[in-house]
């Protein structure tokens, strides 16, 4: 699917008039029509190879849609299948924070991040997406209401530490993000700890090539992928920031050692962002506390999902720390951390977001999916995530 189909009229009066009307209209009708005595009659999984998909379907017939981590499907697939759909099955809708807590605590021995977190996202986000939809309303006023309907987004891409993708295709996506109207963009050199301080460093060659094609006016923010050690992770900020003016600088060191993030912190005037391989509130509490980056950036398919993601938001907003969400899935997860951002007050001033052409065939499994015009992504104002699933074209990329 084109950019293109995710354009809308900017600032159209006749159609923020319609979204207030709805929303007005939600709100009288939602509280008095929920059904308290819902519960989850059946979990399934839907494994691409690009995405997993997670339907939850309540006893009345009702249905909500989530989205898992997309490292691993099939890992995050069988710890569905066997280990977390047992736990919810049969459970009210309505008790979200015990059925997090249930999916959590019976398997954390399993290791309380990665594939544990991955997964309960799925069911969590379905089950979000259902309870809003039961209401008639919308997730991020389910979560408390609306600090804003829209943010800007960085068009994302990935170069596999210079063997996946030449820096003049780097250009040419660059580009590909500036024609489709974003207005920043990050070069992610994934890097890695395999490959710490490698004397192949390329970084300074793609970013120079990237800062030349897409100019001064675009902002440029570059992802290390944990490939630094502190030492090395200073020089190369200071000279991102000197040479190409960088906004960010994401995860110049592992996550594993929060002490180096820390040096690099104190050590550079450029914003460092960390926190996407951080999985609980605790995790997060930990970087905060320890390493000490000026930006968070967890990822709401990998952070245990939307219940999570709300108390990792008020940790976050009590030490003083804004989030710019983690987010490199275009349908489902970008909705639901839209709407998570629409309802915390210590959002940043981007989300992350993919070259659309990319995911053809995953966008093609939605008959409505989120929209991105002038550069922001808009949060979606329909009952639930306000986007919409094509089971059948969902089924049709199933495998097994």
């Amino acid at each position: 699917m084109s950019s293109a189909a995710f354009r809308v009229p900017n600032g159209s009066a006749a159609a923020e008039t319609d979204r207030r009307a709805w929303l007005r209209s939600a709100l009288a009708r939602g509280a008095q029509a929920a059904p308290t005595d819902v519960t989850i009659a059946k979990v399934e999984t839907f494994r691409m190879d690009d995405a997993l998909f997670v339907k939850v379907t309540a006893s009345d017939g009702s249905v909500g849609w989530g989205e898992t981590d997309a490292d691993n499907p099939p890992i995050m697939d069988a710890f569905i299948q066997n280990g977390l759909r047992q736990r919810v099955t049969g459970q009210s809708i309505w008790d979200a924070e015990r059925l997090w807590d249930t999916m959590f605590y019976r398997q954390h021995d399993h290791g309380p991040g990665g594939a544990l977190a991955g997964s309960i996202s799925g069911i969590d986000i379905a089950c979000w997406d259902l309870r809003a939809r039961l209401l008639g309303l919308s997730v991020s006023q389910l979560l408390g209401g609306r600090y804003r309907e829209r943010i800007r987004a960085y068009g994302s891409f990935g170069v596999g530490f210079g063997r996946n993708m030449t820096v003049e295709q780097a250009v040419a996506q660059a580009r590909t993000f500036i024609a489709q109207g974003f207005t920043a963009v990050k070069l992610r050199m994934q890097m890695r700890e395999l490959n710490q301080d490698s004397p192949a460093d390329p970084v300074l060659t793609y970013a120079r090539a990237v800062r030349e094609a897409i100019g001064p006016q675009v902002d440029l923010l570059v992802d290390i992928n944990n490939g630094y050690s502190a030492a090395r992770g200073i020089v190369m900020a200071r000279r991102l920031r000197e040479e190409f003016n960088i906004l960010f600088l994401e995860e110049p060191v592992s996550d594993q050692t929060h002490a180096e993030t820390a040096a690099v912190v104190r050590a550079v005037d450029v914003p460092i962002i960390a926190g996407e391989k951080e999985y609980t509130r605790w995790q997060l509490r930990e970087l905060i506390v320890m390493g000490q980056p000026d930006i968070l950036n967890p990822d709401t398919i990998k952070a245990g999902g939307l219940t999570e993601m709300k108390k990792i938001a008020v940790i976050a907003d009590t030490y003083g720390k804004p989030i710019i969400c983690h987010n490199t899935r275009p349908t489902l997860g970008t909705a639901a951390s839209l709407h998570f951002i629409a309802a915390i007050p210590n959002c940043g001033p981007l989300i992350e977001f993919v070259d659309v052409t990319r995911h053809r065939d995953l966008i093609g499994c939605m008959r409505r999916t989120v929209v991105f015009a002038d550069g922001h992504l808009q949060v979606p104002t329909g009952p639930g995530l306000g986007v919409e699933v094509d089971e059948t074209a969902v089924r049709r990329r199933v495998v097994r």
